[in-house]
């Protein structure tokens, strides 16, 4: 089928994981717990506490019985992953307190990136970082804190039959017979492929994309920022996509990408990469910026 999006697409991604039986089996396989109910389940949550902060984008976000989960399926080796994983992280816990609550109420947080890249380059099919103590592994912080690195292509060295399947599927889109989450992964990814509808929108928002990272580029910005905020944008955009349309129909889609290159290009100047992305996802906040810019 031409247009055909796979799992690793970070839309087909969010689509699929939408599916709470199949989220399910995905966090109970790479986490290797119970994951039980999950009370809440959302493509592309974004948590923004104010237009001008920095906003915190998450793929798929599920409050579940094991405690709170962001998976997300990175399509490029972004810098500084750890950095990248520890804003996500203070993204996640400044959502999860209340004022007045007290710390020991904090619930346990799970970051997983899904990749299809070694992020780490040592050749491990799952990296996992907890707060271990330096001079004694033995002793933890006990933050209730994980973060897990998925990297597909080692799927061959994965530590079970499971998780190399689940790579594999990741990796090359390959369905082991008999594994039920897989197979179930990948009906949904023919379901979402069949919505035309759906894969159309999700073409056009990547034309988009492009032309405001071409855009960006004769503003001045050079070729790595450019197309880092392009990527960035192709994440971000997922939730406002239907809004984003919208207002492409009613702009001209070159004017909105001519409009949103030069609002992200100021960011850029500001290094404010992440309310890149919250204005990608919400028209709204691109609106806000806007007017604060005079674009």
């Amino acid at each position: 089928m031409a247009g055909r999006l796979p799992i690793s697409d970070n839309f087909m991604f969010g689509r699929v994981l939408c599916n709470e039986e199949v989220c399910r089996g995905f966090l109970e396989r790479v986490l290797g717990i119970e994951v039980g109910d999950i009370a809440y389940l959302n493509r592309e949550q974004v948590l923004q506490p104010a237009v001008d902060a920095r906003g915190v984008r998450l793929d798929v976000y599920a409050e579940t019985d094991a405690g709170v989960v962001d998976v997300e399926m990175q399509a490029n080796p972004h810098t500084a992953p750890g950095r990248r994983l520890r804003y996500y992280q203070a993204g996640i816990d400044s959502g999860l307190m209340d004022r007045g609550a007290a710390w020991r109420d904090l619930r346990d947080s799970y970051i997983i990136f899904a990749c299809d890249f070694d992020w780490f380059g040592a050749g491990l099919p799952v990296y996992t970082f907890e707060s271990l103590c330096r001079e004694d592994p033995s002793l933890s912080a006990s933050t209730g804190a994980v973060w897990k690195i998925l990297n597909a292509r080692a799927a061959g060295c994965a530590p079970t039959e499971g998780m190399r399947n689940l790579l594999e599927y990741i990796r090359k889109g390959a369905v082991s017979p008999g594994d039920r989450l897989v197979t179930a992964m990948d009906a949904e990814v023919s379901t979402a492929n069949e919505d035309r509808e759906w894969v159309g929108s999700v073409m056009t928002v990547r034309d988009l994309v492009e032309e405001v990272r071409l855009d960006a580029q004769e503003q001045g910005l050079a070729e790595g920022r450019a197309e880092g905020i392009a990527q960035g944008m192709a994440q971000g955009m997922a939730q406002g996509m239907a809004q984003g349309m919208a207002q492409g129909r009613e702009e001209g889609r070159a004017e909105l990408a001519a409009r949103m290159a030069a609002l992200a290009a100021r960011l850029a100047e500001e290094d404010r990469a992440e309310d890149a992305l919250a204005a990608m996802a919400d028209p709204a906040v691109a609106e806000s910026l806007c007017q604060v810019y005079g674009l």
